[in-house]
């Protein structure tokens, strides 16, 4: 249950924190710029159902056969290459792939994003130099 508490945490929490951070700060910096809402929209659905999809696929399912190896034999067995490399885990190891996939499609969203915002356009496009605010 460990890697399922890991990614869902680390992601969950600090890559959100993370992503809101870079959002704030390209919304101080850019003030005038005309945001994409579709592309953000796009990207927090992606990376959120594409986390989800990796925990609830592949990461518990694959937590909950070996705590049951590890209650029902030994805590030896259940992380012994039997178990590890055998056809379950494997199985559940390629349940992941499509939680990857729509998780990397919110990743490359977010770059298109930040791409359009932050290259300058020629063609009227607002906000293409950055707004920066002098402190009191």
């Amino acid at each position: 249950m460990t890697p399922a508490h890991a990614h869902a945490a680390l992601f969950g929490v600090y890559g959100m924190l993370g992503i809101g951070l870079l959002l704030l700060c390209l919304r101080t910096a850019y003030r005038d710029a005309v945001w994409s809402e579709g592309l953000l929209k796009t990207t927090f659905w992606t990376l959120n159902v594409g986390l989800a999809g990796m925990v609830f696929l592949s990461l518990v399912p694959a937590g909950i056969y070996q705590a049951y190896h590890s209650i029902t034999t030994s805590f030896w067995y259940a992380r012994s290459p039997e178990i590890i490399h055998g056809s379950v885990m494997q199985t559940l190891v390629w349940m992941r792939v499509p939680g990857d996939i729509v998780f990397s499609i919110g990743a490359v969203t977010l770059a298109l994003f930040a791409m359009n915002l932050l290259i300058p356009r020629r063609r009227g496009h607002i906000g293409s130099e950055p707004v920066f605010v002098p402190a009191e």
